[in-house]
């Protein structure tokens, strides 16, 4: 089986205004950054997982985004999170919806890629019918959706921002027989965890982590990071890290 890579940048949470952000981060720059070093990786797909927006549904932070990615030379492939909006953002970028969904499929040699919509802290119920269906393949699925499908030892972000039905899409995952690697953000922090036939990778965040040492919300660090994924019969991935002054 030839070989497939993939990167993933989440939560970039862009804004254009000056000073809007929280503790004086520069979203843009970081961004910049990262991309800059997924564009040397030079994989066969990039792969924004949700929250491109600092500000919910904000249409210039789609501009942005999408001229900074065309420009690149990469293919690839972004994703609503809950700071977005599904529909607008699929406009900005071109894309087709399913019903309220941004859902889509691409089928490469050995693996079928899913990205799925949680934007609204949830995935429909249409949503989850489709995923029953795409999982019945030869193919080995891999998931990419904006939320982590199971609690994940955050303390706030479990408490206060889960997938509100998670349980719902972890009975539909389970009914693949065999595992099922999901990649996922929304978190703002590295981890990697199984649970059930689900094996669930976290990307940190491009503009700071939430501690999962704290109840309540706290800033663990402000370095930045991505996730290389390579597919070629089995998976290889790793977070590489930038640590910012």
């Amino acid at each position: 089986m030839s070989l497939f890579r993939i990167a993933q940048i989440s939560d970039i949470h862009i804004t254009l205004k000056q000073n809007e952000t929280a503790e004086g981060i520069d979203v843009i720059a970081n961004f910049n950054r990262i991309l800059d070093q997924v564009v040397s990786w030079a994989p066969d797909l990039l792969v924004l997982t949700g929250d491109l927006c600092f500000t919910r549904n904000d249409v210039k932070a789609y501009e942005y985004v999408k001229g900074k990615l065309d420009k690149c030379g990469l293919d690839y492939i972004v994703m609503a999170g809950n700071h977005d909006k599904s529909a607008p953002l699929a406009k900005a970028f071109g894309y087709s919806m399913t019903g309220r969904d941004l859902y889509a499929l691409r089928d490469i040699p050995g693996y079928r890629l899913i990205f799925g919509d949680s934007s609204r802290h949830r995935v429909s119920s249409p949503h989850l019918e489709q995923l029953r269906s795409d999982l019945q393949t030869a193919l080995k699925p891999v998931l990419f959706i904006h939320h982590p499908p199971a609690k994940a030892g955050v303390p706030f972000m479990d408490r206060k921002y889960p997938l509100i039905n998670m349980d719902q899409l972890q009975e539909v995952l389970y009914t693949y027989p065999g595992r099922v690697p999901v990649f996922c953000g929304h978190y703002h922090n590295e981890k990697e965890f199984s649970y059930g036939n689900l094996d669930i990778y976290m990307t940190p965040s491009t503009y700071f982590q939430i501690s999962d040492q704290t109840r309540d919300f706290a800033i663990s660090s402000r370095n930045i990071g991505w996730r290389s994924i390579e597919l070629s019969g089995r998976i290889e991935t790793e977070v590489h890290h930038i640590n910012l002054p």
